[in-house]
């Protein structure tokens, strides 16, 4: 039977010196955790969307005598068009770019309903992130993934992923 991310286990041997001189091993069991680890990746995935978004409006605005800013249109693109792009595909312009892929608890794509519920997760996480200057939120930056059980992977891994999920 296979399991689901949130079950997976990683183990850790650590060796540490005791009180008699000689070293001892012991093993620790960590909660798996597939997410991207690099924050600034995801940033820039999220921007990268944003400015496809932005170049293409602007230039629908520049050509046509559509009056909406840009900037607005790119950023209602963001919360309702990257939902069912994650839905549809697992990835969003951005994602694409860097090689990201968005799976849910069984390694699938995730829901429509799911997918907009981290969305807007997300934005609430990236406001409380910018107003606190970055300096709170160092493990809660994945906030919006453990509510809702979605994980942000590296493409490449989900094989590695899958193949856990049948092991264990």
């Amino acid at each position: 039977m296979s399991l689901k991310i949130s079950e997976l286990k990683t183990y850790k041997t650590i060796n540490r010196k005791a009180k008699s001189g000689k070293y001892i091993s012991i093993d620790f069991e960590f909660k798996y955790n597939p997410n991207v680890k690099k924050f600034n990746l995801r940033i820039l995935s999220k921007l990268l969307d944003f400015l496809f978004y932005y170049g293409l409006f602007f230039l629908i605005s520049a050509y046509t005598d559509f009056n909406m800013h840009p900037v607005l249109l790119a950023l209602l693109c963001l919360f309702l068009i990257n939902p069912i792009l994650e839905t549809l595909t697992g990835r969003t312009f951005g994602k694409l770019l860097l090689g990201f892929e968005v799976i849910d608890d069984y390694c699938n794509k995730p829901s429509v309903l799911r997918s907009f519920a981290k969305n807007k997760l997300q934005f609430l996480n990236l406001i409380v992130y910018a107003i606190s200057e970055g300096t709170a939120w160092s493990e809660d930056i994945y906030y919006h993934n453990e509510k809702t059980l979605t994980y942000t992977i590296w493409r490449k891994e989900k094989k590695t992923i899958l193949k856990m999920m049948q092991n264990e």
